[in-house]
Protein backbone atom coordinates (compact mmCIF):
# COMPACT_ATOMS: atom_id res chain seq x y z
CA UNK A 1 0.00 0.00 0.00
CA UNK A 2 1.37 3.55 -1.13
CA UNK A 3 1.40 6.73 1.43
CA UNK A 4 -1.19 7.88 0.03
CA UNK A 5 -3.88 5.08 0.80
CA UNK A 6 -2.01 5.46 4.26
CA UNK A 7 -2.73 9.44 4.77
CA UNK A 8 -5.99 8.92 2.98
CA UNK A 9 -6.98 5.58 5.46
CA UNK A 10 -5.85 7.52 8.74
CA UNK A 11 -7.70 10.45 7.95
CA UNK A 12 -10.78 8.29 7.24
CA UNK A 13 -10.37 6.57 10.54
CA UNK A 14 -10.13 9.66 12.73
CA UNK A 15 -12.77 11.37 11.08
CA UNK A 16 -15.23 8.12 11.44
CA UNK A 17 -13.58 8.27 15.05
CA UNK A 18 -14.48 11.69 15.90
CA UNK A 19 -18.21 11.52 14.36
CA UNK A 20 -18.79 8.88 16.84
CA UNK A 21 -17.66 10.49 19.38
CA UNK A 22 -14.74 7.86 19.96
CA UNK A 23 -12.23 10.95 20.69
CA UNK A 24 -11.10 10.77 24.68
CA UNK A 25 -13.08 7.01 25.82
CA UNK A 26 -14.46 4.55 23.82
CA UNK A 27 -17.58 3.63 26.56
CA UNK A 28 -20.06 3.02 24.15
CA UNK A 29 -20.43 0.25 22.72
CA UNK A 30 -23.41 1.10 20.02
CA UNK A 31 -20.98 3.75 19.01
CA UNK A 32 -18.63 2.04 18.26
CA UNK A 33 -20.15 -1.02 16.67
CA UNK A 34 -21.61 1.87 13.58
CA UNK A 35 -17.87 3.04 13.63
CA UNK A 36 -16.52 0.16 12.40
CA UNK A 37 -19.85 -0.38 9.83
CA UNK A 38 -18.84 2.63 8.61
CA UNK A 39 -15.09 2.01 8.18
CA UNK A 40 -15.73 -0.98 5.87
CA UNK A 41 -15.32 -4.53 5.08
CA UNK A 42 -12.31 -5.17 7.03
CA UNK A 43 -13.17 -3.36 10.34
CA UNK A 44 -16.34 -5.51 10.10
CA UNK A 45 -14.90 -8.80 10.07
CA UNK A 46 -12.42 -7.25 12.67
CA UNK A 47 -15.57 -6.54 15.30
CA UNK A 48 -16.64 -10.04 14.21
CA UNK A 49 -13.29 -11.83 15.09
CA UNK A 50 -13.56 -9.57 18.18
CA UNK A 51 -17.01 -10.58 19.16
CA UNK A 52 -15.71 -14.22 19.71
CA UNK A 53 -13.25 -13.04 22.69
CA UNK A 54 -15.07 -12.95 25.95
CA UNK A 55 -12.06 -13.20 27.28
CA UNK A 56 -10.70 -9.19 26.29
CA UNK A 57 -13.53 -7.80 25.92
CA UNK A 58 -16.38 -6.55 28.27
CA UNK A 59 -19.85 -8.32 27.86
CA UNK A 60 -21.63 -5.74 26.28
CA UNK A 61 -19.29 -5.13 23.53
CA UNK A 62 -19.28 -8.72 22.57
CA UNK A 63 -23.40 -8.35 22.37
CA UNK A 64 -23.00 -4.79 20.14
CA UNK A 65 -20.76 -6.64 18.01
CA UNK A 66 -22.74 -9.65 16.99
CA UNK A 67 -25.62 -7.16 15.44
CA UNK A 68 -22.55 -5.94 12.98
CA UNK A 69 -24.44 -6.37 9.69
CA UNK A 70 -22.08 -8.48 7.18
CA UNK A 71 -24.22 -8.38 4.21
CA UNK A 72 -22.35 -5.85 1.79
CA UNK A 73 -22.92 -4.70 -1.75
CA UNK A 74 -21.54 -7.64 -4.69
CA UNK A 75 -18.74 -6.43 -6.49
CA UNK A 76 -19.12 -6.42 -10.02
CA UNK A 77 -19.24 -10.32 -11.22
CA UNK A 78 -16.54 -9.36 -14.40
CA UNK A 79 -13.97 -8.37 -11.19
CA UNK A 80 -15.08 -12.05 -9.39
CA UNK A 81 -14.89 -13.85 -12.54
CA UNK A 82 -11.37 -12.93 -12.82
CA UNK A 83 -10.42 -13.73 -9.51
CA UNK A 84 -12.32 -17.38 -10.39
CA UNK A 85 -10.69 -18.24 -13.37
CA UNK A 86 -7.33 -17.29 -12.11
CA UNK A 87 -7.76 -19.62 -9.15
CA UNK A 88 -8.70 -22.43 -11.53
CA UNK A 89 -6.14 -21.73 -14.61
CA UNK A 90 -8.81 -22.31 -16.12
CA UNK A 91 -11.98 -20.35 -17.88
CA UNK A 92 -15.30 -20.86 -16.12
CA UNK A 93 -17.19 -22.18 -18.89
CA UNK A 94 -14.82 -25.57 -18.93
CA UNK A 95 -15.81 -26.23 -14.99
CA UNK A 96 -19.26 -25.26 -14.45
CA UNK A 97 -22.11 -26.26 -16.63
CA UNK A 98 -24.18 -23.42 -15.17
CA UNK A 99 -22.95 -20.46 -13.24
CA UNK A 100 -25.28 -17.87 -11.45
CA UNK A 101 -23.98 -14.24 -11.68
CA UNK A 102 -25.39 -12.91 -8.76
CA UNK A 103 -24.17 -14.07 -5.58
CA UNK A 104 -26.70 -15.64 -3.15
CA UNK A 105 -24.61 -14.08 0.04
CA UNK A 106 -22.47 -11.28 -0.14
CA UNK A 107 -20.24 -10.84 2.90
CA UNK A 108 -17.40 -8.89 4.38
CA UNK A 109 -14.38 -11.30 3.04
CA UNK A 110 -16.21 -12.99 0.38
CA UNK A 111 -19.33 -13.79 -2.32
CA UNK A 112 -20.81 -16.36 -2.57
CA UNK A 113 -22.22 -18.00 -5.58
CA UNK A 114 -24.71 -21.11 -6.90
CA UNK A 115 -23.07 -23.28 -9.78
CA UNK A 116 -23.49 -26.75 -11.38
CA UNK A 117 -20.71 -29.07 -12.18
CA UNK A 118 -20.27 -30.39 -15.55
CA UNK A 119 -20.41 -33.84 -13.70
CA UNK A 120 -24.36 -32.22 -13.07
CA UNK A 121 -23.73 -31.67 -8.93
CA UNK A 122 -24.93 -28.69 -7.33
CA UNK A 123 -22.13 -26.72 -6.05
CA UNK A 124 -21.65 -23.08 -3.90
CA UNK A 125 -18.39 -21.57 -4.73
CA UNK A 126 -16.97 -19.57 -2.23
CA UNK A 127 -14.38 -16.68 -3.91
CA UNK A 128 -12.56 -14.28 -1.50
CA UNK A 129 -12.84 -10.63 -2.83
CA UNK A 130 -10.44 -8.51 -4.29
CA UNK A 131 -7.85 -7.25 -2.39
CA UNK A 132 -9.62 -8.09 0.74
CA UNK A 133 -6.76 -9.95 2.58
CA UNK A 134 -4.47 -6.91 1.40
CA UNK A 135 -6.51 -4.21 2.86
CA UNK A 136 -7.67 -6.28 6.06
CA UNK A 137 -3.75 -7.16 7.31
CA UNK A 138 -3.03 -3.59 6.06
CA UNK A 139 -5.21 -2.14 8.50
CA UNK A 140 -4.46 -4.59 11.15
CA UNK A 141 -1.04 -2.70 10.67
CA UNK A 142 -2.35 0.65 11.13
CA UNK A 143 -3.98 -0.31 14.45
CA UNK A 144 -0.67 -1.35 15.62
CA UNK A 145 0.61 2.54 14.44
CA UNK A 146 -2.18 3.77 16.16
CA UNK A 147 -2.22 1.82 19.28
CA UNK A 148 -0.61 4.09 21.38
CA UNK A 149 -3.41 6.89 21.05
CA UNK A 150 -6.08 3.86 21.38
CA UNK A 151 -4.58 2.46 24.24
CA UNK A 152 -5.19 5.76 26.21
CA UNK A 153 -9.10 5.61 24.92
CA UNK A 154 -9.52 1.82 25.84
CA UNK A 155 -7.03 1.28 28.85
CA UNK A 156 -9.65 0.83 31.40
CA UNK A 157 -11.67 -1.36 29.06
CA UNK A 158 -9.24 -3.59 27.18
CA UNK A 159 -5.50 -4.53 26.61
CA UNK A 160 -5.49 -2.96 22.95
CA UNK A 161 -2.17 -4.81 22.33
CA UNK A 162 -3.47 -8.26 23.13
CA UNK A 163 -6.04 -7.29 20.89
CA UNK A 164 -4.46 -6.34 17.37
CA UNK A 165 -1.95 -9.41 18.37
CA UNK A 166 -5.34 -11.67 18.46
CA UNK A 167 -7.07 -10.10 15.15
CA UNK A 168 -3.56 -10.54 13.35
CA UNK A 169 -3.61 -14.55 14.01
CA UNK A 170 -7.50 -14.37 13.53
CA UNK A 171 -7.13 -12.76 10.39
CA UNK A 172 -4.70 -14.91 8.81
CA UNK A 173 -6.85 -18.25 9.55
CA UNK A 174 -9.79 -16.31 8.02
CA UNK A 175 -8.32 -15.53 4.93
CA UNK A 176 -6.68 -18.80 3.99
CA UNK A 177 -9.49 -20.97 2.57
CA UNK A 178 -7.08 -24.05 2.53
CA UNK A 179 -8.17 -23.82 6.45
CA UNK A 180 -11.22 -24.16 5.78
CA UNK A 181 -11.54 -26.92 3.42
CA UNK A 182 -9.45 -29.08 5.82
CA UNK A 183 -12.30 -28.07 8.68
CA UNK A 184 -15.42 -29.60 6.58
CA UNK A 185 -13.20 -32.73 5.93
CA UNK A 186 -12.19 -33.08 9.57
CA UNK A 187 -15.89 -32.25 10.55
CA UNK A 188 -17.16 -34.72 8.18
CA UNK A 189 -15.09 -37.75 8.94
CA UNK A 190 -16.01 -37.05 12.61
CA UNK A 191 -19.72 -36.92 12.04
CA UNK A 192 -19.98 -39.62 9.33
CA UNK A 193 -21.85 -42.41 11.52
CA UNK A 194 -23.78 -39.47 12.87
CA UNK A 195 -27.69 -39.90 10.46
CA UNK A 196 -29.17 -36.60 11.66
CA UNK A 197 -26.20 -34.69 10.66
CA UNK A 198 -24.95 -33.82 7.17
CA UNK A 199 -21.75 -32.03 6.14
CA UNK A 200 -21.21 -30.39 2.57
CA UNK A 201 -18.79 -32.20 0.41
CA UNK A 202 -15.47 -30.70 -0.64
CA UNK A 203 -14.32 -30.80 -4.26
CA UNK A 204 -10.42 -30.51 -3.35
CA UNK A 205 -9.19 -30.35 -6.98
CA UNK A 206 -10.93 -27.02 -7.34
CA UNK A 207 -10.35 -25.28 -3.79
CA UNK A 208 -7.38 -22.79 -3.57
CA UNK A 209 -6.63 -20.02 -0.97
CA UNK A 210 -8.83 -17.99 -2.05
CA UNK A 211 -11.63 -20.41 -3.57
CA UNK A 212 -14.09 -23.19 -1.85
CA UNK A 213 -16.17 -25.38 -4.10
CA UNK A 214 -18.67 -27.99 -2.07
CA UNK A 215 -22.17 -29.19 -2.21
CA UNK A 216 -25.15 -27.08 -2.36
CA UNK A 217 -26.89 -27.83 1.06
CA UNK A 218 -30.69 -25.66 0.87
CA UNK A 219 -32.80 -26.29 4.01
CA UNK A 220 -34.67 -24.28 6.86
CA UNK A 221 -32.37 -21.67 8.66
CA UNK A 222 -32.83 -22.74 12.71
CA UNK A 223 -34.27 -19.35 13.74
CA UNK A 224 -37.03 -19.79 11.36
CA UNK A 225 -39.20 -21.16 13.84
CA UNK A 226 -42.72 -20.65 12.17
CA UNK A 227 -40.93 -21.96 9.36
CA UNK A 228 -39.86 -25.37 10.86
CA UNK A 229 -43.59 -25.84 12.47
CA UNK A 230 -44.96 -26.04 8.85
CA UNK A 231 -42.77 -28.26 7.51
CA UNK A 232 -43.44 -30.92 11.05
CA UNK A 233 -40.69 -30.42 12.45
CA UNK A 234 -40.60 -31.46 16.32
CA UNK A 235 -38.54 -28.37 17.49
CA UNK A 236 -38.06 -29.76 20.84
CA UNK A 237 -36.11 -32.84 19.20
CA UNK A 238 -33.83 -31.19 16.92
CA UNK A 239 -32.82 -29.18 19.75
CA UNK A 240 -31.87 -32.02 21.77
CA UNK A 241 -30.07 -33.80 18.85
CA UNK A 242 -27.98 -30.36 18.24
CA UNK A 243 -26.98 -30.05 21.98
CA UNK A 244 -26.24 -34.20 22.35
CA UNK A 245 -23.76 -33.63 18.97
CA UNK A 246 -22.03 -30.60 20.09
CA UNK A 247 -21.34 -32.21 23.26
CA UNK A 248 -20.17 -35.08 21.46
CA UNK A 249 -17.97 -32.36 19.14
CA UNK A 250 -16.38 -30.97 22.51
CA UNK A 251 -15.63 -34.00 24.77
CA UNK A 252 -14.96 -36.78 22.17
CA UNK A 253 -14.02 -35.13 18.62
CA UNK A 254 -12.09 -32.46 20.22
CA UNK A 255 -13.50 -30.42 17.37
CA UNK A 256 -15.96 -28.19 17.47
CA UNK A 257 -17.92 -25.46 15.41
CA UNK A 258 -17.19 -22.47 17.03
CA UNK A 259 -19.57 -20.18 15.70
CA UNK A 260 -23.06 -22.18 15.93
CA UNK A 261 -25.29 -18.71 14.93
CA UNK A 262 -28.68 -19.17 13.36
CA UNK A 263 -27.11 -18.23 10.02
CA UNK A 264 -25.42 -21.05 10.39
CA UNK A 265 -27.34 -24.40 10.84
CA UNK A 266 -30.06 -25.42 8.42
CA UNK A 267 -32.48 -28.38 8.92
CA UNK A 268 -32.71 -29.66 5.81
CA UNK A 269 -34.30 -33.81 5.17
CA UNK A 270 -34.89 -34.17 8.56
CA UNK A 271 -30.92 -33.56 8.97
CA UNK A 272 -29.34 -31.05 10.76
CA UNK A 273 -26.50 -29.42 8.59
CA UNK A 274 -23.62 -26.92 9.39
CA UNK A 275 -22.36 -24.02 7.08
CA UNK A 276 -19.34 -22.12 6.95
CA UNK A 277 -16.45 -23.48 8.83
CA UNK A 278 -14.07 -20.72 9.24
CA UNK A 279 -14.14 -20.96 12.81
CA UNK A 280 -13.28 -23.93 14.59
CA UNK A 281 -12.00 -24.82 18.15
CA UNK A 282 -9.62 -27.64 18.74
CA UNK A 283 -9.15 -29.20 22.64
CA UNK A 284 -6.54 -31.78 22.87
CA UNK A 285 -6.84 -35.00 24.99
CA UNK A 286 -4.89 -33.07 28.21
CA UNK A 287 -6.98 -30.07 28.09
CA UNK A 288 -10.61 -32.44 27.53
CA UNK A 289 -9.64 -34.04 30.70
CA UNK A 290 -8.85 -30.57 32.33
CA UNK A 291 -12.10 -29.44 31.31
CA UNK A 292 -13.91 -32.42 32.48
CA UNK A 293 -12.85 -32.42 36.05
CA UNK A 294 -13.66 -28.39 35.83
CA UNK A 295 -17.32 -29.75 34.84
CA UNK A 296 -17.54 -32.69 37.16
CA UNK A 297 -16.27 -29.83 39.88
CA UNK A 298 -19.49 -27.75 38.59
CA UNK A 299 -21.92 -30.41 38.99
CA UNK A 300 -20.97 -31.34 42.04
CA UNK A 301 -20.32 -28.18 43.41
CA UNK A 302 -17.17 -28.97 44.80
CA UNK A 303 -15.11 -25.24 45.15
CA UNK A 304 -11.61 -26.85 45.48
CA UNK A 305 -11.98 -28.99 42.52
CA UNK A 306 -13.15 -25.85 40.08
CA UNK A 307 -10.43 -24.02 41.46
CA UNK A 308 -7.77 -26.81 40.98
CA UNK A 309 -9.18 -27.03 37.41
CA UNK A 310 -9.10 -23.79 36.71
CA UNK A 311 -5.52 -23.64 37.55
CA UNK A 312 -4.14 -26.63 35.30
CA UNK A 313 -6.22 -24.92 32.57
CA UNK A 314 -5.58 -21.66 32.71
CA UNK A 315 -2.27 -19.27 31.88
CA UNK A 316 -1.06 -17.58 34.58
CA UNK A 317 -0.62 -13.60 34.05
CA UNK A 318 0.20 -12.70 37.27
CA UNK A 319 0.68 -13.27 40.93
CA UNK A 320 -2.23 -15.19 41.94
CA UNK A 321 -4.18 -14.82 45.41
CA UNK A 322 -4.93 -18.59 46.22
CA UNK A 323 -7.11 -17.38 48.62
CA UNK A 324 -9.03 -14.97 46.80
CA UNK A 325 -9.22 -17.22 43.68
CA UNK A 326 -11.23 -19.89 46.31
CA UNK A 327 -13.64 -17.05 47.79
CA UNK A 328 -14.41 -15.61 44.17
CA UNK A 329 -15.54 -19.39 43.06
CA UNK A 330 -17.11 -19.97 46.28
CA UNK A 331 -19.03 -16.94 45.53
CA UNK A 332 -20.02 -18.54 42.26
CA UNK A 333 -20.93 -21.90 44.17
CA UNK A 334 -23.40 -20.27 46.47
CA UNK A 335 -25.36 -18.62 43.31
CA UNK A 336 -25.80 -22.12 42.30
CA UNK A 337 -26.08 -23.79 45.28
CA UNK A 338 -30.30 -24.23 45.19
CA UNK A 339 -30.44 -25.02 41.60
CA UNK A 340 -30.96 -28.12 39.97
CA UNK A 341 -28.21 -29.51 37.52
CA UNK A 342 -30.67 -29.21 34.71
CA UNK A 343 -31.68 -25.89 35.35
CA UNK A 344 -28.11 -24.33 34.69
CA UNK A 345 -27.36 -21.78 32.56
CA UNK A 346 -23.89 -22.82 31.37
CA UNK A 347 -22.66 -20.36 29.15
CA UNK A 348 -23.64 -17.60 31.96
CA UNK A 349 -21.14 -19.75 34.06
CA UNK A 350 -18.66 -19.84 31.61
CA UNK A 351 -19.02 -16.57 30.69
CA UNK A 352 -18.84 -15.96 35.04
CA UNK A 353 -15.81 -18.29 35.12
CA UNK A 354 -14.04 -16.26 32.26
CA UNK A 355 -14.50 -12.73 34.15
CA UNK A 356 -13.16 -14.56 37.12
CA UNK A 357 -10.18 -16.31 35.94
CA UNK A 358 -9.36 -12.34 34.43
CA UNK A 359 -10.17 -10.67 38.00
CA UNK A 360 -7.17 -13.53 39.65
CA UNK A 361 -4.69 -12.79 36.56
CA UNK A 362 -5.65 -16.06 34.95
CA UNK A 363 -5.74 -16.10 30.72
CA UNK A 364 -7.93 -19.09 29.12
CA UNK A 365 -6.28 -20.58 26.32
CA UNK A 366 -7.43 -19.29 23.21
CA UNK A 367 -9.80 -22.57 22.12
CA UNK A 368 -11.54 -23.17 25.56
CA UNK A 369 -12.43 -18.70 25.42
CA UNK A 370 -14.05 -20.22 21.68
CA UNK A 371 -15.70 -22.65 23.42
CA UNK A 372 -16.97 -20.54 25.98
CA UNK A 373 -18.61 -18.34 23.33
CA UNK A 374 -20.04 -20.88 20.90
CA UNK A 375 -21.68 -22.15 24.09
CA UNK A 376 -23.53 -18.76 24.49
CA UNK A 377 -24.42 -18.51 21.23
CA UNK A 378 -25.61 -21.74 21.35
CA UNK A 379 -27.75 -21.67 24.33
CA UNK A 380 -29.46 -18.49 22.68
CA UNK A 381 -30.17 -20.31 19.39
CA UNK A 382 -31.94 -23.14 21.70
CA UNK A 383 -34.13 -20.86 24.11
CA UNK A 384 -35.99 -19.45 20.92
CA UNK A 385 -36.36 -23.24 19.96
CA UNK A 386 -37.11 -24.40 23.36
CA UNK A 387 -37.44 -21.91 26.19
CA UNK A 388 -38.00 -24.52 28.55
CA UNK A 389 -34.89 -26.44 27.49
CA UNK A 390 -31.34 -25.59 28.79
CA UNK A 391 -27.75 -26.82 27.71
CA UNK A 392 -27.35 -28.77 30.90
CA UNK A 393 -30.48 -30.38 30.51
CA UNK A 394 -30.05 -31.41 26.93
CA UNK A 395 -26.22 -32.46 27.24
CA UNK A 396 -27.34 -34.83 30.33
CA UNK A 397 -28.73 -37.62 27.87
CA UNK A 398 -24.84 -37.47 26.35
CA UNK A 399 -22.60 -37.83 29.48
CA UNK A 400 -25.03 -40.44 30.51
CA UNK A 401 -24.08 -42.33 27.27
CA UNK A 402 -20.38 -41.42 27.69
CA UNK A 403 -20.37 -42.57 31.30
CA UNK A 404 -21.60 -46.04 30.38
CA UNK A 405 -19.74 -46.25 27.51
CA UNK A 406 -16.70 -46.01 29.41
CA UNK A 407 -17.31 -46.89 32.80
CA UNK A 408 -19.00 -50.32 32.14
CA UNK A 409 -18.39 -50.92 28.25
CA UNK A 410 -16.52 -54.09 28.57
CA UNK A 411 -17.89 -55.41 31.60
CA UNK A 412 -20.19 -58.76 31.12
CA UNK A 413 -23.17 -59.32 32.82
CA UNK A 414 -21.80 -61.42 35.59
CA UNK A 415 -19.39 -58.33 36.59
CA UNK A 416 -22.03 -55.85 36.56
CA UNK A 417 -24.46 -58.19 38.76
CA UNK A 418 -20.80 -58.65 41.52
CA UNK A 419 -20.38 -54.97 41.55
CA UNK A 420 -23.60 -53.77 42.16
CA UNK A 421 -24.00 -56.14 44.92
CA UNK A 422 -20.53 -55.43 46.29
CA UNK A 423 -21.45 -51.67 46.07
CA UNK A 424 -24.88 -51.92 47.57
CA UNK A 425 -23.81 -54.32 50.58
CA UNK A 426 -20.70 -51.91 51.61
CA UNK A 427 -22.77 -48.87 50.95
CA UNK A 428 -25.87 -50.12 53.34
CA UNK A 429 -23.11 -50.84 56.02
CA UNK A 430 -21.48 -47.42 55.63
CA UNK A 431 -24.43 -45.65 55.31
CA UNK A 432 -25.82 -47.00 58.60
CA UNK A 433 -23.08 -46.45 60.64
CA UNK A 434 -22.50 -42.74 59.34
CA UNK A 435 -25.60 -41.68 60.13
CA UNK A 436 -25.36 -42.79 63.37
CA UNK A 437 -21.90 -40.96 63.70
CA UNK A 438 -23.24 -37.73 62.37
CA UNK A 439 -26.15 -37.57 64.78
CA UNK A 440 -24.29 -38.24 68.03
CA UNK A 441 -22.52 -35.48 66.70
CA UNK A 442 -25.60 -33.40 66.14
CA UNK A 443 -26.85 -34.08 69.65
CA UNK A 444 -23.77 -33.56 71.83
CA UNK A 445 -23.24 -37.10 72.44
CA UNK A 446 -19.86 -37.95 70.02
CA UNK A 447 -16.92 -38.35 72.11
CA UNK A 448 -14.05 -39.52 71.27
CA UNK A 449 -11.77 -42.26 73.18
CA UNK A 450 -7.80 -42.30 73.08
CA UNK A 451 -6.20 -45.67 75.33
CA UNK A 452 -2.50 -45.12 76.05
CA UNK A 453 -1.01 -48.49 77.04
CA UNK A 454 2.06 -48.66 79.92
CA UNK A 455 2.15 -45.03 80.29
CA UNK A 456 4.00 -44.79 83.45
CA UNK A 457 6.64 -47.10 82.01
CA UNK A 458 7.25 -44.59 78.81
CA UNK A 459 7.17 -42.08 80.97
CA UNK A 460 9.94 -43.13 83.31
CA UNK A 461 11.83 -44.33 80.27
CA UNK A 462 11.49 -41.07 78.84
CA UNK A 463 13.05 -39.51 82.17
CA UNK A 464 16.20 -41.38 81.84
CA UNK A 465 16.62 -40.52 78.28
CA UNK A 466 16.59 -36.95 79.32
CA UNK A 467 18.93 -37.52 82.13
CA UNK A 468 21.55 -39.06 79.85
CA UNK A 469 21.31 -36.20 77.47
CA UNK A 470 22.04 -33.29 80.39
CA UNK A 471 24.66 -35.96 81.71
CA UNK A 472 26.20 -35.79 78.13
CA UNK A 473 25.97 -32.10 77.68
CA UNK A 474 27.80 -31.49 81.37
CA UNK A 475 30.76 -34.05 80.01
CA UNK A 476 31.27 -32.05 77.09
CA UNK A 477 31.17 -28.77 78.87
CA UNK A 478 34.01 -30.06 80.96
CA UNK A 479 36.02 -31.04 78.26
CA UNK A 480 35.75 -27.68 76.61
CA UNK A 481 36.74 -25.52 79.42
CA UNK A 482 39.70 -27.83 80.57
CA UNK A 483 41.61 -27.59 76.80
CA UNK A 484 40.54 -24.19 77.46
CA UNK A 485 42.44 -23.78 81.10
CA UNK A 486 45.21 -26.01 79.81
CA UNK A 487 45.69 -23.91 76.77
CA UNK A 488 45.82 -20.71 78.97
CA UNK A 489 48.42 -22.63 81.33
CA UNK A 490 47.36 -21.38 84.31
CA UNK A 491 47.18 -22.31 88.14
CA UNK A 492 49.60 -25.03 89.64
CA UNK A 493 51.49 -27.34 86.69
CA UNK A 494 52.50 -31.09 86.70
CA UNK A 495 55.16 -31.49 84.29
CA UNK A 496 54.43 -27.88 82.87
CA UNK A 497 50.88 -28.55 82.29
CA UNK A 498 47.85 -27.01 84.73
CA UNK A 499 46.76 -29.10 87.43
CA UNK A 500 43.39 -27.84 86.87
CA UNK A 501 43.25 -29.20 83.37
CA UNK A 502 44.32 -32.29 84.33
CA UNK A 503 41.81 -32.97 86.77
CA UNK A 504 38.97 -31.66 84.88
CA UNK A 505 39.89 -34.15 81.87
CA UNK A 506 40.47 -36.98 84.26
CA UNK A 507 36.89 -35.78 85.77
CA UNK A 508 35.24 -35.78 82.39
CA UNK A 509 36.33 -39.23 81.38
CA UNK A 510 35.78 -40.85 84.33
CA UNK A 511 31.94 -39.26 83.87
CA UNK A 512 32.05 -40.28 80.26
CA UNK A 513 32.82 -43.87 81.01
CA UNK A 514 29.76 -44.27 83.46
CA UNK A 515 27.82 -42.85 81.25
CA UNK A 516 28.76 -45.80 78.74
CA UNK A 517 28.67 -48.53 80.95
CA UNK A 518 24.62 -47.31 82.43
CA UNK A 519 24.43 -47.30 78.21
CA UNK A 520 25.28 -50.88 77.53
CA UNK A 521 23.94 -52.18 80.58
CA UNK A 522 20.13 -51.02 79.90
CA UNK A 523 20.60 -53.00 76.43
CA UNK A 524 19.55 -50.10 74.10
CA UNK A 525 22.92 -48.73 72.52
Amino acid sequence: MDNNYTKNRLKEIASVALKYGLKNEIRDPKALRLALEELGPSFIKIGQILSTRPDILPMEYIEEFQKLQDDVSPENFSIMREIIEEELRANIDEIFLDFHEKPIASASLSEVYLAKLKSGERVVVKVQRPFVKEKMLYDIQLLKKLSPFIHFTTKEIVDIKKVIDELSKAAEKELDFFQEMDNIIRFAENNKNVKFIRVPKVYREYCTSKLLVMDYISGTKIHDIEGLKRMGYDLEDIASKIIYNYFKQVFEDGFFHADPHPGNILISNGAISYVDFGLMGNLDLSLRKKLNEFLEGVATKDVHLMAKSILKIGIKKGPIDLDDLYRDINTLYNSYIDMAIHDYDLSQILYEILTLCKKNNIAMPHNIVLLAKAVMTLQAVIAKMDDNLTLMEGALPYFKDRIIKEKIGNLDFVEIMTFLYSSLKSTLQLSSKLVDFINAGLEGRLKLTFELKDIEENINELNRMVNRLIFGIMITGRLVSSSLVINANVGLKIHGISSIGIVGYLGAGLAGLLLLISIVRSGKL
